[in-house]
């Protein structure tokens, strides 16, 4: 994906590894995904398989002077992760680099939530150690998220997070680097992070407004398109699907009143879009121009 200009941010994607799942984890209804997902580009459905591409990536922001990672991953050899993310040895951090950014230019380090494939490369393997990837970062941390995966907390089952505190945040706080910070925070003029509980306790999304241009980093709020037009379908794993489902419409219903890009964590291409309505419903318009030129 091209380096993109919103109002005066750009904006890039940075892939670790992408794997397939089943679209029937969400929905079997033919006419429906005959009418929502057929005429999306190929990745969001291979019709032989009825699998789709699940992408796994990071975005990269540049805007206000400041350079934010969103979203950093699963990272290289971990385990207990399950058998598509175990023992992964992924160019990321040079991809990153093919985006011009160094570990050491990140000013900000940013999770929607705190699951293994959003926080991975906060840390790295160095001399028998988990040490803070990106040295001179500040890595912000939603409260309510931190105290949820937090072990000295309340226990909570699950099973395909284990160590991940230990591992990706636990370092990060013990050199300094880490602000858990009460929802809104605003971590410059342009972008806010705003509650978006459901998936997880704590989970959030950052928010870009620029030069009259508006996107939202979501995270986990949505897997694949189907899930705008119908909030109610989820793949498991959520906290509170009650809420996972009524933040989805409030996102759904924002993204429409605004005008705004949605840039979710795990898309396949062209990664991001906006809504726009067919009828009474909601449809997912990949990719799409800009309003305003970055600069």
């Amino acid at each position: 994906m091209r380096t993109l200009g919103l109002g005066k941010a750009l904006v890039d994607r940075v892939e670790e590894h992408t794997l397939p799942v089943s679209l029937t984890f969400l929905t079997g209804d033919e006419a429906f995904i005959a009418r929502r997902v057929d005429p999306l580009p190929s990745g969001f459905l291979d019709r032989e398989t009825m699998n789709f591409r699940f992408s796994n990536h990071s975005w990269v922001l540049r805007v206000d002077g400041r350079t934010v990672l969103v979203d950093p991953c699963t990272g290289n050899g971990r385990t207990g992760r399950g058998p598509y993310f175990d023992g992964l040895d992924v160019p990321y951090l040079e991809r990153l680099a093919a985006a011009g950014v160094s570990p050491e230019s990140v000013d900000v380090v940013f999770s929607t939530h705190l699951h293994h494939d959003h926080c991975g490369w906060n840390t790295c393997w160095e001399e028998g150690s988990w040490v803070p990837t990106f040295p001179n970062a500040e890595y912000i941390f939603a409260e309510e998220e931190y105290r949820r995966w937090d072990p000295a907390g309340p226990p909570h089952a699950n099973s395909f997070n284990p160590n991940v505190f230990d591992e990706c945040v636990r370092p990060v706080t013990e050199a300094g680097l880490a602000r858990v910070v009460p929802l809104p925070y605003e971590i410059s003029p342009s972008l806010t992070v705003e509650p978006a509980p459901g998936h997880t306790l704590g989970h959030s999304v950052l928010a870009l407004n620029s030069a009259g241009v508006r996107a939202y980093f979501t995270g986990d709020a949505f897997h694949h398109p189907v899930q705008l037009t119908r909030p109610e379908l989820h793949l498991p794993g959520c906290d509170d699907l009650e809420t996972a489902v009524a933040t989805r419409r409030a996102l759904v219903q924002r993204a429409l009143n605004e005008g705004a890009f949605l840039f979710p964590a795990h898309f396949s291409a062209p990664h991001y879009g906006q809504l726009a309505l067919d009828g009474d419903e909601v449809r997912f318009v990949p990719g799409g121009a800009v309003r305003a030129t970055a600069g």
